[in-house]
């Protein structure tokens, strides 16, 4: 790393390089619409989602670490590939799984909040961009699976880990506890870092009423990122999370299931309860056992 160059400073390289990009694709796309290319289209809607994903959220960090962290990038991510990352990858997987029942809770009692005439307003913008999510994920051919399982959810999950937890949380927790990035335990800024990229996380996806799940899937992966050891874990936690939906849809699209996948589920008091619970025994368990081992 280049010395004296403070995380902070490292941290508004990173979103100034992320919001130049995001210009950037905004004169392009505008380029194209001028020149006649209907991108309105579900299929170059697609793809620039993926493109936009990849410039905005994904370049900005690697670029960012080209910079300051040359030679030692591998670090910096916590590329860890052993046989305990990959122990972990599980661990962090079951967790989203068993997390399930209570954000559709969340999720329900989230979408019934009433902010008035501004929640109004809101919950009509969200509606219009869960209609295109709708029509992207409504599809019944394999290829079209593939597709959707790309745009959908490998490129966001890498692209969303790189740059809220490799990006944002990591250099926070560099700033609030640096000790904890050399391998000490994590302080409480460390656990500040989590919470405030969970919250920048959740605002970042523009849906207030869908920001208390999301919230909390964004404090799962945070601690994901801290005790599992490896963005591995949280990439394949994050893909997993977006592909069973993507997978759902599929199906219901195939005819193979008959239910509408926007509508919540009522798991029940108890399974709900028991899942919750399984997921943090899990958590404590798994991560705690991966700390007194690195001591």
């Amino acid at each position: 790393m280049k010395r004296f160059t403070h995380p902070f400073l490292q941290l508004l390289v990173m979103l100034a390089i992320s919001l130049v990009l995001a210009i950037v694709v905004s004169i392009v796309s505008a380029m194209f619409t001028f020149s006649g290319v209907d991108m309105l289209s579900m299929s170059n809607m697609l793809w620039m989602q993926m493109v936009t994903q990849l410039l905005v959220f994904a370049a900005p960090v690697l670029i960012t670490t080209l910079i300051y962290y040359r030679g030692s990038q591998r670090a910096y991510y916590r590329l860890d590939f052993s046989r305990r990352s990959w122990m972990a990858v599980l661990t962090g997987v079951a967790v989203m799984m068993l997390v399930v029942p209570v954000n559709e809770v969340l999720t329900e009692w989230n979408d019934s909040w009433d902010l008035g005439r501004v929640g109004e307003t809101l919950r009509r913008l969200q509606d219009s961009t869960e209609g295109i999510v709708e029509q992207f994920l409504a599809v019944d051919s394999v290829g079209g699976l593939l597709v959707n399982l790309l745009v959908v959810a490998v490129v966001p999950a890498l692209s969303e880990e790189l740059f809220f937890r490799a990006g944002i949380q990591n250099l926070l927790q560099r700033w609030w506890s640096p000790s904890s990035v050399d391998g000490g335990r994590p302080g409480v800024g460390a656990h500040l870092a989590v919470v405030a990229t969970a919250v920048i996380f959740s605002l970042g996806h523009g849906e207030v009423f869908s920001f208390v799940p999301r919230l909390v899937l964004g404090l799962i992966l945070g601690y994901l990122y801290i005790y599992g050891g490896s963005l591995l874990v949280n990439v394949t936690a994050h893909f997993v999370n977006n592909a069973v939906v993507v997978v759902l849809y599929w199906l219901v699209a195939r005819g193979v299931l008959d239910l509408d996948p926007e509508a919540p589920i009522d798991f029940g008091l108890l399974p709900t309860v028991c899942a919750t619970l399984a997921a943090v025994t899990l958590m404590v368990v798994s991560f705690g056992k991966r700390l007194k081992d690195r001591d």
